[in-house]
């Protein structure tokens, strides 16, 4: 793939992911054009990235996706958690990296936090990467159950944050890491490097659930804005968010339908 279609990849994973926060999270605090091109530009970055390395040359689109939108995902969570510095009474559970419920308030702290998190994801990533002709004897289901793995640290991840303000649910907790191993059957006939695999089903377990919390809820608040009233009323922008957040599924479910 061209670094150019690479790059409209990447924009079209930020679009999606700024759809759906467009269309959670305005009526609670307006909609933010920082925010919303924020993920766009992530996306394009991640992507061209990717092509100036050459690491993603010979991947399917439907990877090359997933890869994509866990990339903009990682950044985007990380940034929010351990980097910015915003007030976080606007939350009903903080954003920002807590323990047992309270925001972390030294800088300081977090961003050694923060370093010793992306360096222990290099890190896990490496050896995964080097232990891929040793997982490639593992049986099929094996595999399906390793590309799961992304699912399982964002269900930690969640549990940590959400759990201290409104309880430990076994059901949200478990949602992340059925959805990405669902995900892994379909990825796995694509691919057998492992990180690929763990990224790609991680992306889009995240982009399912998201769908889900966004628009299949009944308009239920989003659990970091529980406890808020809502504020603003963005007709439009949210019909336009929700029209291209299918579009964009739709796009994906016909890359995936194509290739298998």
């Amino acid at each position: 793939m061209t670094a150019s279609w690479l790059c409209v990849l990447g924009f079209c994973t930020g679009l999606h992911a700024a759809a759906w926060g467009a269309f959670k999270d305005s009526p609670y605090e307006g909609f933010r054009w920082g925010s919303y091109v924020r993920s766009l530009v992530i996306g394009l970055t991640v992507a061209a990235a990717l092509s100036a390395t050459r690491w993603a040359a010979g991947l399917d689109v439907l990877l090359l996706i997933g890869l994509l939108y866990a990339a903009e995902r990682l950044t985007t969570e990380w940034w929010k958690t351990f980097v910015r510095h915003d007030d976080q009474s606007a939350y009903s559970i903080p954003m920002r990296l807590g323990y047992r419920g309270r925001p972390v308030e030294s800088r300081t702290l977090r961003y050694v936090l923060g370093s010793g998190v992306a360096l222990g994801l290099v890190g896990s990533g490496w050896i995964l990467s080097n232990t891929a002709s040793f997982l490639t004897h593992w049986s099929w289901g094996a595999q399906i159950l390793l590309g799961g793995l992304g699912g399982w640290l964002t269900a930690c991840g969640g549990a940590w944050k959400d759990a201290p303000i409104e309880g430990f649910s076994g059901w949200k907790f478990m949602r992340s890491p059925l959805v990405a191993t669902a995900w892994a059957v379909p990825l796995s006939h694509f691919t057998h490097d492992p990180v690929v695999l763990v990224l790609s089903a991680g992306g889009f377990a995240v982009a399912s659930v998201e769908t889900y919390k966004s628009f299949l809820t009944g308009g239920r608040a989003p659990g970091k804005f529980a406890t808020k009233v809502i504020r603003f009323d963005y007709p439009a922008c949210r019909y336009v968010s929700a029209v291209v957040h299918l579009t964009l599924w739709v796009a994906v479910a016909m890359t995936l339908a194509s290739g298998v």
